[in-house]
């Protein structure tokens, strides 16, 4: 029988671990896995914390569902019935530009008659066209969006999205690493997104077409599909649902408030050492994966490595503050149709955005209130997220009375900070991953795995994890 650890209890290592389990079960191969984390609870930055009637949202709010990876991860745990839809005016988003919030164009009708871009900003789309490619071995955002779309998309449209999903730089970020699909469509239309696009839109009438032609011979008819951006999907009880589930799945072989301390390769096999609840001890097994923050994992791998823990080293995390104001509903006079809203950084104000979780989904706030959190901090402004409770909550407060003109007291109020929050796919990461990938070559039955490498959403970890779980299996044949 062969013996796995997997180092991490957050989504990343309990859908490893989980998918190592059924997988090596489906092949009819005995495996023993063990997870250890170091904190009493599951989850890591996934953690919906309920205070007051309140559901706070930590970390991830919940996963799009035009991906397939986390659904069937649902439906293969169970739980698939559990699964909540946000609400339909989740749908509309907006930028708080000049003072004012604006609505997002959900079409190339709307964006016309839009008042996100000026005219000149607008007529700077249409050029896209004309954009060849460059020889930039890893062009950051920026420069990417100012060649394809112009300074004021990058200023009013895009900064503002990689502030939301990164808390990160866009002069800093690698396109290829944070948005790999807008990398390929660049090669896919010769240079040009525009280009591309009509591409994938002929393509897309082509399958349309044969698909209708199949649907003729069948006696059923398929479900309906997402829309382009997918459905944010989550649970009544909040995202961390998920991660309780796969622990239930688990069962023994969790073990909690566990720290690893080192990890050494002897002979072919690897020495886990840790420190827990009955004191230290140490494992010797025939794989380990590793799915803790870079950071962490460069600590771990310190003892066996020093050119895997200087490559891991150099993967930087921002500081992002989660600041949650709940409301009378009376009391506040926006409609608060929508999700919520980001800030460009050049409107000079502490928050980064807001989302209105009460009105993304159910059972967010007590009835009769209504729930707000918003971001602070980010690559760009740091320093914001480590204020003092009170100025920061003051600060907050403001820029609320600035863009909703909320004059209200928040009667709910709760700050999450993390110092080391959402890992930067700066311009080189590539270059890292490529540099790791090399070395661990070398180590045979170790493995990395989590938001620091291929993507920080929950599908994307949800993914690679069962990738990373393939991977140990086949080792072990």
């Amino acid at each position: 029988m062969k013996n796995i650890v997997v180092i991490g209890g957050g989504i990343s290592g309990l859908t490893t671990a989980f998918y190592i389990k059924k997988l090596s079960r489906d092949a009819g191969r005995e495996v023993t896995v063990t997870l250890f984390e170091a904190s009493g609870r599951v989850g890591g930055k996934i953690w919906s914390d309920k205070q007051n009637g309140y559901l706070c949202e930590v970390g991830a709010n919940g996963f799009l569902d035009n991906k397939p990876f986390t659904l069937k991860l649902c439906d293969e745990l169970g739980i698939e019935d559990k699964l909540l839809p946000s609400n339909e005016n989740a749908r509309t988003r907006f930028i708080y530009i000049n003072g004012k919030l604006r609505e997002l164009p959900s079409s190339p009708k709307d964006f016309v008659f839009s008042d996100i871009l000026s005219l000149k900003g607008k007529l700077r789309i249409p050029l896209e066209i004309f954009t060849k490619s460059v020889d930039e071995e890893d062009e950051t955002i920026a420069d990417f969006v100012k060649r394809h779309l112009g300074e004021e998309a990058l200023r009013n449209l895009v900064a503002p999205m990689v502030s939301g999903v990164f808390a990160g730089d866009p002069y800093r970020m690698s396109l290829k690493s944070a948005f790999p699909v807008m990398h390929q469509l660049e090669r896919e239309g010769n240079g040009s997104l525009i280009r591309a696009a009509i591409g994938r839109m002929k393509k897309a009438k082509e399958m349309k077409k044969k698909a209708k032609l199949e649907q003729k011979k069948r006696t059923y008819k398929p479900g309906g599909a997402a829309g382009p951006g997918g459905v944010l999907t989550s649970f009544p009880d909040g995202i961390e649902y998920l991660p309780r589930a796969l622990q239930k799945a688990l069962g023994d072989s969790m073990r909690l408030n566990t720290r690893v301390t080192r990890v050494e390769r002897r002979d072919g096999r690897y020495i886990v050492a840790y420190d827990g609840e009955q004191g230290p001890g140490a494992i010797e097994v025939d794989g380990v994966v590793v799915a803790t923050p870079a950071y962490s994992a460069a600590g771990l791998m310190k003892y066996m490595d020093e050119k895997i823990t200087s490559y891991l080293e150099k993967i930087p995390y921002t500081k992002l503050a989660l600041i949650c104001f709940g409301y009378d509903r009376s009391k506040i006079h926006h409609d608060l149709k929508g999700f919520g809203f980001l800030v460009p950084f050049e409107e000079n104000k502490t928050i980064l955005g807001s989302l209105w979780d009460s009105s993304i989904f159910k059972y967010r706030a007590p009835e009769g209130k209504v729930l707000l959190r918003m971001m602070v901090g980010g690559a760009r402004a740091e320093d914001k997220a480590m204020l003092r409770d009170d100025d920061l909550i003051e600060a907050v407060k403001q820029d609320l009375r600035d863009s909703m003109g909320i004059e209200a007291q928040p009667v709910f109020i709760k700050i999450y900070r993390h110092r080391k929050a959402i890992p930067q796919y700066n311009a080189g990461h590539s270059n890292i991953l490529d540099r790791l990938d090399r070395r661990l070559e070398e180590y045979k039955g170790m493995f990395l795995t989590g938001s620091a490498y291929r993507g920080v959403g929950t599908n994307d970890c949800v993914n690679h994890a069962r990738i990373t779980a393939e991977k140990v299996v086949n080792y072990i044949k």
